[in-house]
């Protein structure tokens, strides 16, 4: 990859890129690698390494209507930054070597800029719920405007979360949030009652009003580059239930609001979504908690799903938060006080 990416920058910059460094960026959840290219004052680029027939299950099981035609992310950076949406540029893309060029956003995330300047968090939080509005308001009225034919649509219409896929989450966190985290089978009985709150859950869900999903939309793929908001980690957008992308960032693993402006951001995001789907609060929250249940305990469960299969310990400390969420949820939406009482039983944080 190294002499490849020499090779373009002395074609993009006309002159010998001797001294340029490549320096390993932090990694995330991903299969993905990033690194920073540094050319001099005012040249650095980021460079994202593709693993070679990696996916994630999830990612396969996703009810894709056809064949991608280009690389997701490729794709919906193009729709996206055709939308006037704010995301990096796409320099370049080596298909056969399996990277790409990206702009350069810098290090500083919603997460870093709220932890270390936290009399901020309440004005970031609102132009990210802001920006939550009118990605949600372009996509909709985009998708309208295209509804009479399907050319040309961006992959995220072609798929959506369904009930198979939430089924597959919350399964996901019965096998490594309790039977692998805690090395303890789940009865037969009580299985049986899992997987029947399982299936309302994503009955439920899946009757939700729908937008374009980010699905990943929290402190940590949201840059702030120049006092602004940009959009990362894009790539497995599809259609989903409305609040999803609010539970991601109201309800984040990594930052843990306070009720009060939780309250007040759930009330910016009503008055500002301009749909025409009548929703009033109890309505919004209603489907946030339900959400925030089926999201939170997949996370609960992915993350020991990292720590296990991908070797990475980084995450297993926000499973409390991601666990504390779902447990406040429950109190709230009573009809699922069964279910509850089940999961305390092998969740010791529901205790």
């Amino acid at each position: 990859m190294k002499e490849q990416l020499r090779q373009f920058f002395e074609e993009k910059f006309g002159q010998k890129a001797d001294s340029w460094q490549l320096t390993k960026l932090h990694g995330d959840a991903s299969y993905r690698t990033y690194f920073r290219a540094n050319l001099g004052p005012g040249k650095t680029f980021i460079v994202m390494q593709l693993p070679a027939g990696q996916a994630s299950v999830s990612e396969e099981i996703t009810n894709l209507r056809e064949k991608p035609r280009d690389l997701p992310f490729l794709e919906i950076a193009r729709y996206l930054g055709g939308l006037g949406l704010p995301v990096p540029q796409v320099h370049h893309y080596d298909s056969k070597n399996r990277f790409l060029i990206l702009e350069d956003l810098g290090d500083e995330t919603l997460e870093k800029r709220v932890s270390l300047k936290p009399k901020e968090k309440e004005s970031w939080y609102k132009k990210a719920i802001d920006l939550l509005v009118e990605m949600q308001r372009r996509t909709r009225l985009d998708s309208q405007a295209r509804q009479a034919s399907e050319k040309g649509r961006c992959i995220a219409f072609q798929r959506s979360f369904d009930e198979t896929l939430f089924n597959w989450e919350l399964d996901h966190f019965r096998e490594y949030g309790i039977e692998i985290r805690l090395n303890r089978k789940i009865g037969a009985s009580d299985l049986s009652l899992f997987e029947k709150y399982r299936r309302q859950i994503a009955s439920v869900l899946t009757k939700m009003p729908t937008v374009f999903t980010h699905r990943d939309y929290q402190s940590r793929n949201l840059m702030i580059h120049r006092e602004k908001l940009y959009l990362l980690d894009f790539q497995d957008a599809l259609i989903g239930p409305m609040v999803y992308d609010l539970v991601a960032l109201l309800r984040d693993s990594y930052i843990v609001l306070e009720p009060d402006l939780v309250d007040e951001l759930l009330h910016d995001y009503l008055e500002k979504r301009g749909e025409t789907v009548s929703l009033d609060f109890s309505s919004l929250r209603m489907m946030f908690d339900w959400v925030t249940i089926q999201r939170k305990l997949k996370d609960a469960g992915r993350f020991v799903y990292i720590d296990r299969v991908k070797g990475n310990r980084g995450f297993l400390p926000s499973i409390p938060a991601s666990l504390a969420y779902v447990k406040e949820a429950f109190t709230r939406q009573k009809s699922l006080g069964e279910f509850f009482e089940l999961l305390k039983k092998y969740v010791p944080e529901f205790s």
